[in-house]
């Protein structure tokens, strides 16, 4: 069972939703909102286990490398701990780019999986989650 990663499509946003309904207490995204920015799906036997939403925040010049700014990341409860996220991350890594993400502090494990892959904490920001009120862990992810 290896997951398709491919770009998200106006088909998938009924399925979108329902994973961003199931994944977080107080879901922020609209239906519109997941096709604004980049956003990529792993699907399996036709169904979508998971999606990333990103963009590119600066374009790069001669001095500095393009960054990317991870925006949402969920996997639908039945295909969690199965590596979904990790090869959705791993796909947006291949943008030559630093990229950026912000973590709730109190999601160890989203916290974990970032920092296996690379991801160093760079700040904080207080208050930035809503629901409950909670600081935001500012992690990074530098290309040489």
């Amino acid at each position: 069972m290896t997951p398709v990663i491919r770009s998200a499509t106006s088909n998938d946003l009924p399925a979108l939703i329902e994973i961003e309904r199931a994944s977080f207490s107080y879901p922020q995204w609209d239906v519109g909102d997941f096709l604004r920015y980049v956003c990529i799906v792993a699907e399996i036997d036709a169904q979508i286990a998971g999606f990333l939403v990103s963009r590119e925040t600066f374009p790069g010049s001669a001095e500095s490398l393009p960054e990317r700014e991870i925006l949402n990341l969920a996997v639908t409860p039945a295909y969690r701990r199965m590596g979904i996220a990790t090869l959705l991350l791993r796909r947006e890594l291949q943008h030559s780019a630093d990229h950026f993400l912000e973590v709730r502090e109190s999601n160890v494990a989203a916290r974990a999986l970032y920092g296996k892959l690379g991801f160093v904490e760079v700040g904080s920001r207080k208050q930035y989650y809503g629901f409950p009120t909670e600081r935001a862990i500012v992690m990074q992810m530098k290309k040489c």
